[in-house]
């Protein structure tokens, strides 16, 4: 369950001016985006659906923002109108009616309104308001519209301070910040039941302005991860227990000055966490953490490296201009993210439970400096939710889906056989999605050489070939998948051809 909502503000590098993510709150906040502004193949046999919020805006900094999706893929995000004001969204499974939404006390002016974050397995969406007088106050939607406020005590009550929910788990447990009247971050976890809401501070976290802990997700064990700012203004990581347990979190060369270090943004059923972090030159990479606490840091392949080119990117106005960082994790262990290329175009991109990643591009992003596809969050499925900007820098959210995994079946007849007699290998496709196209292409391949190939029909593709060697051949059957269905090998078929006139 990852929350992003800085990212908004950051999005693309653009200056919001007065939007509810700028100020302390966007300043600090700006740098999960930024950490995870930063995918090695190209995306292939997979479904882009893009849509727009009823009513979003269609100029620059307008638009539809998708930020998060459930396991059942429902998605809930912000979209802002011509006026620049900010609106709630939940796009249901499957794709139907979007729903639109305002928050009891959300201003109606320039920046201000609603800014949904998060949404659990039962479809319910957490996130904040900024009200008439830019103060932040938080809100749990259910699914069938009602809407509860959340406010925690201490939160101050000034311009840019108040509460800010951030996730929710499938129990219902929030956490998020609360912003107290010195403008300093504290993070809270409510319970499920709402009666309860524990406040917590990470160890060494600042004291002050813009500094403080910031949480943004919680799994469904009610582990959070998040970030604190030292008092040097510096990023750290950190993962709570249940039990109220911190442990820090900073990756193997991640920078140690103001605005630089290491953020926890996302975090599986199992525990293994990903998120970002900025080196010295303020260039951003990824990392994901094991559950006994092992870091892997990791950079895609066309991540920008330039420091300097980095270093232009106005501190607290948005991402990096260069780097890798991951912004969510599933069960599988699936990383969805970002990375921005030495051009300061931003791409997606999944990183797969061993290492392997893939880039993708949201059809109609725009190819200039700012501009392009941010993944921002993964469900169980496979399914990724995100935001593309165009070449008008307006906004379009989208989901990606994965193709549905197949199974290839191979049999032989007759097995055994006698030297030059014709054997026909028959291949069949599954899958819990339903049958391939007709048409479609199975390789026959015996080790890396393709024998032949077939077409398939009604899920089953044939070859017939007399050239097998004495001897048993394993043979195996490959099917290439489409934009549906994924790919699959089967198992090797034992071919055994005996000598004639045995």
């Amino acid at each position: 369950m990852n929350s992003l909502p800085q990212g908004i503000r950051g999005f693309f590098g653009l200056k919001t001016q007065g939007r509810v993510y700028a100020h302390g709150f966007g300043c600090a906040l700006a740098v999960l985006l930024g950490l995870a502004m930063a995918a090695v193949t190209s995306s292939s046999a997979q479904t882009f659906t893009t849509f727009n919020a009823p009513g979003a805006g269609t100029g620059k900094a307008q638009g539809t923002i998708a930020l998060n999706i459930n396991t059942a893929g429902a998605v809930t995000g912000i979209y802002y109108d011509s006026n620049g004001l900010a609106h709630g969204f939940v796009r249901p499974a499957g794709g139907g009616t979007i729903a639109v939404f305002d928050a009891p006390g959300a201003g109606t002016g320039t920046n201000q309104g609603t800014f949904p974050i998060s949404i659990n397995a039962a479809g319910t969406v957490v996130g904040m308001l900024a009200n008439s007088s830019n103060v932040y106050g938080g809100f749990m939607r259910a699914a069938n519209g009602t809407i509860t406020s959340i406010n925690v005590t201490g939160a101050g009550a000034g311009k840019h301070q108040g509460t800010m929910p951030m996730s929710i788990n499938t129990a219902g447990a929030i956490t998020g910040i609360y912003k107290d009247s010195s403008s300093q971050y504290h993070g809270f976890v409510r319970s499920a039941n709402g009666k309860t809401t524990a406040t917590f501070e990470a160890p060494l976290a600042g004291t002050g302005y813009a500094l403080g802990t910031i949480p943004f997700s919680i799994n469904t064990a009610g582990v959070v991860v998040g970030m604190y700012k030292d008092s040097t203004g510096s990023n750290h990581g950190f993962v709570r227990a249940a039990n109220g347990t911190i442990t820090v979190i900073d990756a193997p060369g991640a920078g140690n000055s103001d605005g630089k270090g290491t953020v926890a943004l996302g975090i599986n059923t199992a525990g293994v966490i990903t998120g970002g972090y900025t080196d010295s030159t303020g260039v951003a990479h990824g990392f994901v953490r094991a559950t006994n606490g092992t870091i892997t840091t990791f950079d895609v392949p066309g991540a920008g490296k330039d420091g300097f080119l980095a270093s232009l990117t106005p501190k607290g106005n948005g991402p990096p201009g260069q780097g890798t960082g991951g912004l969510s994790i599933n069960t599988a262990g699936i990383i969805a993210g970002t990375y921005s290329d030495s051009n300061a175009m931003y791409h997606g991109f999944e990183r797969a439970a061993n290492g392997t990643i893939t880039t993708f591009d949201a059809p109609g992003a725009g190819t200039g400096s700012l501009q392009g596809t941010v993944g921002f969050s993964i469900n169980t499925a496979g399914m990724i939710a995100g935001t593309y900007g165009d070449a008008n820098t307006v906004f379009h959210g989208f989901i990606l889906v994965p193709p549905a995994p197949t199974t290839t079946t191979l049999k032989s007849a007759p097995n055994p056989s006698t030297f030059g007699q014709d054997v026909t290998f028959t291949a069949v496709v599954s899958s819990t999605a339903g049958t391939p196209p007709n048409g479609e292409t199975v390789s026959f391949l015996k080790g890396k050489t393709v024998l032949g190939t077939g077409t398939l029909n009604a899920g089953s593709a044939t070859f017939m070939t007399s050239t097998l060697p004495v001897g048993t051949n394993s043979i195996t059957a490959v099917y290439g998948g489409d934009s549906n269905f994924a790919a699959s090998t089967s198992k090797p078929d034992k071919q055994v051809v005996n000598k004639a006139g045995q």
